[in-house]
């Protein structure tokens, strides 16, 4: 979970450049390094200024909805419209927080692009693979991490991250359904803003 989370981290840092990425591939390149550049400011030193300058440039390049959508599955048919609203935003407050206690870690790490997307649903979707070094990994060999986006009239979108075969979107499937059933869906959104609360706390 660790190691899929520094992946993420390493996209978060979207910018005014990468907006104007024509291709997934492009969006993917553009964005790692610039994240990667803006994460390496003053060593790391200003680390509470660029966690803001990066949360505040994310939101627009992330469909929080659909891998909202995404994570919950099945059950996410039964939730009614208010609901919806709150898992989404409940599930990105979690993701960001998450994200932005880790990434100054990760300044140093090292990510390669690969150069061809595989295209899905007659184009409208692909997938970007590359790989990630991790400064200090105790594994020798780079991490694979696959991008998956789609295209919608304002450009690109990441809607899910796949870490060495893990999924983002799975891994939250998995706990998520469990707490459905659990609770319910009201149950589910008060679970997260638990979370949510904690984090805010510490």
């Amino acid at each position: 979970m660790k190691k899929l989370f520094a992946c993420f981290a390493l996209l978060f840092g979207l910018s005014s450049v990468a907006h104007a990425a024509d291709t997934p591939v492009d969006l993917v390149r553009d964005t790692s390094r610039q994240a990667l550049e803006m994460l390496s400011k003053d060593n790391g030193k200003n680390s509470a200024k660029v966690r803001e300058q990066l949360i505040s440039m994310v939101t627009p390049k992330f469909d929080f909805q659909r891998m909202t959508a995404l994570a919950v599955g099945k059950d996410w048919r039964a939730a009614t419209p208010a609901q919806k609203q709150q898992l989404a935003k409940e599930f990105e407050t979690l993701l960001v927080g998450t994200y932005s206690a880790t990434m100054t870690r990760f300044k140093n790490a090292q990510i390669e692009i690969k150069p061809n997307a595989l295209l899905n649903n007659e184009g409208r979707e692909a997938v970007v693979k590359s790989e990630v070094t991790l400064p200090g990994s105790a594994e020798k060999k780079p991490i694979n991490v696959d991008y998956t986006l789609y295209k919608t009239p304002q450009g690109w979108k990441v809607f899910n991250v796949t870490v060495e075969g893990g999924s983002l979107v799975t891994i939250y499937r998995n706990q998520f359904g469990e707490q459905v059933r659990k609770s319910g869906i009201d149950g589910l959104i008060k679970s997260l803003q638990d979370k949510n609360s904690g984090a805010k706390a510490t």
